[in-house]
């Protein structure tokens, strides 16, 4: 039977910033687990894979309801690996084993926060819109970018810009918004063709602050930890 969505869960070991940062415990539970479970209580039909060159990170994500097909090759588990090739990896895969879906997904587990109803509400707005080809996970974007210049020694741009700024008030800056990397989500064709979540059809579904925190440096992982203490994602 065709399936609505293959997820894909991208976790490699490896990492240097946080050592084993997918599957280090946040509270009781490793990392990775948390996109898991997100991914078990949707309404939509899923098969939900891990790709990781590890065979415990593999063991892990099976323990917690994720299927592992695959150990990802050594040349798609590098500091220079491309997501890219990562999910025509599984795509093929897929392929090669007669499973069909409508759609590919990509979740990180450094994204933790992101709900199943995030996911399902995404999936939906997708379904409805003809023209879309994809949807991807944003947030608000801070600071604005009239507070931001190239580095360098001297502040040329945002002194002019800053200069500007007399004439305007925060509230009349546009609402900007930057991948959060919650989620990435493409038509399964429109992903062989175009091999990126991103073109001009690609839907933006913005998550809250909260939902939308990425992972990626120890004070990053300081904040998740406090933010699970309190249930501040509850």
């Amino acid at each position: 039977m065709k399936k609505e969505i293959l997820w894909l869960l991208a976790a490699r070991s490896g990492s240097k910033s946080i050592p084993n940062k997918n599957i280090k415990l946040l509270g009781d539970h490793p990392l990775l687990s948390f996109r898991i479970k997100s991914v078990l209580k949707s309404k939509f039909k899923h098969d939900l894979w891990i790709s990781t060159d590890s065979k415990d990170y593999a063991l892990i994500a099976k323990n917690y309801g994720a299927e592992a097909p695959f150990l990802r090759p050594d040349e798609l588990s590098n500091d220079n690996s491309s997501s890219i090739d990562v999910v025509l990896h599984a795509m093929n895969h897929a392929k090669n084993k007669g499973k069909e879906y409508d759609f590919i997904g990509l979740l990180e587990p450094t994204s933790p926060f992101i709900k199943t109803e995030d996911l399902d509400a995404a999936l939906n707005l997708l379904q409805n819109d003809e023209d879309a080809t994809g949807i991807v996970a944003v947030k608000e974007s801070r600071p604005n970018k009239i507070f931001i210049q190239k580095k360098s020694k001297y502040l040329t741009e945002l002194s002019v810009n800053l200069d500007n700024l007399k004439k305007f008030t925060r509230q009349s800056f546009d609402k900007e918004i930057t991948p959060s990397g919650g989620f990435y989500i493409s038509r399964w064709d429109s992903f062989i063709s175009y091999k990126s979540f991103y073109n001009k059809k690609t839907l933006a579904y913005e998550v809250d602050e909260i939902s939308g925190i990425e992972i990626d440096e120890p004070i990053d992982w300081n904040f998740a930890e406090f933010i699970f203490k309190n249930k501040l994602n509850d």
